[in-house]
């Protein structure tokens, strides 16, 4: 009989939401990402625009201008950010999802016109936060090249 057993781990990942390079939110040119003011997380300079779900669930809104998609996951409430300042280009957005709708990890959300965002100036980078973290752990960032919806981009130790 085992009288002591050793906790098991348990790590939540989040996957890549595109194929690209995954950063830390530090090399974020904008304060409330790069601060971590908005949440945790990590993020990608995209070469594509088909933008994946990082995990499992379930779409609690997409922003008026199809830039911004709330996602609320086992791990926490996350938001997936499309650009900085894309609000200005909402025509360069087509969600695939809807409010409501249930989502799986690598599963695409949206498509974004990166040569029109490109074009008119708008840096391209997207931030994936987690905004009210509902998994305890540190969180560790997997930076460099990723494949989007195979790749973990950043994991959360316990």
């Amino acid at each position: 009989m085992k009288l002591f057993s050793k906790s098991q781990k348990t790590n939540h990942h989040l996957l890549a939401v595109c194929d690209g390079e995954a950063v830390s939110l530090e090399a974020v040119p904008d304060e409330a990402f790069s601060s971590g003011m908005l949440g945790e997380g990590y993020a990608i300079v995209p070469k594509d625009g088909t933008i994946l779900a990082p995990a499992d669930g379930v779409i609690e809104s997409v922003s008026d201008s199809r830039h911004a998609y709330a996602i609320s996951s086992e791990i926490g409430d996350l938001l997936v950010h499309i650009g900085i300042d894309s609000v200005k280009l909402p025509d360069a957005f087509e969600p695939l999802v809807g409010k409501s709708e249930s989502v799986s990890a690598g599963q695409p959300i949206a498509r974004a016109n990166l040569a029109k965002l490109r074009a008119a100036g708008i840096n391209t980078i997207i931030p994936v936060l987690i905004t009210d973290r509902r998994a305890a752990g540190e969180v560790k960032i997997k930076c460099g090249p990723v494949r989007g919806g195979k790749d973990t981009a950043l994991i959360i130790e316990k």
